[in-house]
């Protein structure tokens, strides 16, 4: 038995790893509108309620 992977199997595997890839670059811009949020809501806690 062969431990090497078929092709099928190995450009199946290649094809998740750009999908996961490309998910992983949209999760950038995410992050950053998520960061936003919170520095909005800590403005506006120390503005109005201190």
């Amino acid at each position: 038995m062969s431990h090497e992977l078929d092709e099928t199997t190995r450009a199946e595997l290649q094809r998740e790893i750009d999908e996961n890839r490309r998910s992983e670059r949209r999760l950038i811009p995410a992050a950053g509108i998520a960061l936003l949020v919170i520095a909005v809501i800590i403005v506006v806690r120390v503005v109005f309620f201190s």
